[in-house]
């Protein structure tokens, strides 16, 4: 087996029953094909950078999976044919994959991707602070010790200042 991933675009203008049943055809042509799918990500519509097929929005998806090199055949043969389907590109990520290690890895996506049940907190007891009255004192700002180095003192530049305009004297 190799591991995949492959991104295709839905043409933008169908509704989202369309989208999500495009979704399913694709997912299911893996899993025919015995092919194993590891992630599938929506990415939602966005804007294209020019018009497909007229249209100038589409719907992104993201699948990884692994499989046969038949599996990827006949998954671009049916982009082709489908009209829904306005781009679509899949590139080869691994040579050769362990299934067992793609199932644990299956596994971990979907437990990250579980929300993740918190017990409930009691409900926290607000205290008011008591105030307190402080006085703002102005204090000179500190003056830096400047370092004791072995060598000469080193020269400090004097801060920058813009020159005042002054008259032009003409020749």
């Amino acid at each position: 087996m190799r591991r995949y991933e492959t991104v295709w675009v839905v043409h933008g203008d169908l509704p989202d029953e369309e989208v999500k049943a495009a979704i399913d055809k694709y997912s299911k042509i893996i899993s025919a094909q015995g092919g194993i799918l590891i992630g599938l990500e929506e990415w939602g519509r966005r804007k294209l950078a020019y018009k497909i097929k007229g249209t100038g929005r589409g719907f992104y998806v993201l699948a990884e999976f692994a499989g046969l090199p038949a599996t990827v055949r006949e998954l671009e043969r049916n982009y082709r044919i489908d009209d829904r389907i306005i781009r679509y590109l899949t590139l080869l990520k691994g040579e050769k994959v362990d299934p067992a290690a793609l199932q644990a890895e299956k596994e971990a996506r979907a437990q990250a991707a579980a929300p993740k049940e918190e017990p409930a907190a009691p409900p926290a007891v607000e205290t008011p602070a008591p105030a307190v009255e402080t006085q703002a004192e102005e204090k000179p700002p500190a003056k830096k010790k400047a370092a004791k180095t072995a060598g000469p003192p080193a020269e400090e530049a004097p801060p920058a200042e813009s020159p005042a305009p002054g008259p032009v004297e003409e020749e």
